[in-house]
């Protein structure tokens, strides 16, 4: 190998090794509620510490099944035809969210609204000059 290969591979190795550095400060903050919307509206917003199953009934007779327990979220059923919805699983992370297609359902976790006001960087100044 030349140099210039040992510098490129060193270069690459940087901006991972930077991008995972830089990674905890672009996650959202601690995730405290289930959010799930129908079609774009929402039709539940209860708080991730309070257990239970709840059902999400469509107005053309579907419905999802929805269980929130031990700080996570997953669809229990749903009457869909391919059920990839409850194949997803359970999610403890905003960045994964559970999706049903036919029905339009989708269950998201996120901050409560006065945390997501605030970022990791909040009361920072920083000059350049």
């Amino acid at each position: 190998m030349k140099k210039k290969d040992f510098v490129l591979i060193a270069s690459v190795a940087l901006v991972a090794v930077a991008a995972l550095g830089l990674s905890p400060l672009l996650e959202e903050r601690d995730v405290s509620r289930v959010i799930v919307t129908v079609d774009g509206t929402e039709a539940l917003n209860v708080p991730l510490a309070q257990d239970g199953v709840y059902d999400i009934p469509q107005a053309d007779g579907a419905v999802n099944v929805i269980e929130v327990a031990g700080g996570g979220v997953r669809m229990v059923q749903a009457n869909c035809r391919d059920g990839l919805c409850v194949q997803q699983g359970e999610t403890r992370r905003a960045a994964k969210s559970i999706v049903c297609l036919p029905h339009r359902v989708v269950v998201r976790l996120a901050a409560d609204e006065h945390e997501q006001a605030q970022t990791p960087l909040d009361g920072v100044d920083v000059v350049v000059r």
